[in-house]
């Protein structure tokens, strides 16, 4: 009894550690989302730099693309609510938070 009780939280420990949880990848579709209707925006806000913004943009729907239909859904309704209110993850869209956003370390991966 005791072997069966060591046992599975030994496979709870891996399972934990090994795998990201559901919420952790509903919560990278949400800012991955998030990201493409901020550049959307921006697109539309900061003509100075629009190819970047394409680019972004572009990289971001190449993720989503490869996510699961429920993640998919989740990273589009982001994309919209972004897109619609002018925010990402809560903060005000300008011209500088624009630039941070392609800038941003966080992002360079699309840029490669």
């Amino acid at each position: 009894m005791k072997f069966i009780q060591i046992l599975a939280a030994l496979l709870a420990t891996f399972m934990l550690t090994s795998a990201p949880t559901w919420a952790d990848s509903r919560q990278d579709a949400h800012r991955i989302g998030a990201f493409a209707g901020a550049m959307k925006y921006c697109i539309e806000h900061d003509d100075g730099r629009d190819g970047r913004y394409k680019m972004a943009r572009l990289r971001a729907f190449k993720e989503v693309d490869d996510m699961s239909s429920r993640r998919k859904l989740d990273a589009i309704a982001a994309r919209d609510l972004a897109y619609n209110r002018g925010r990402y993850l809560g903060r005000k869209l300008d011209r500088n938070h624009c630039r941070q956003l392609v800038g941003a370390s966080e992002w360079r991966r699309f840029f490669n």
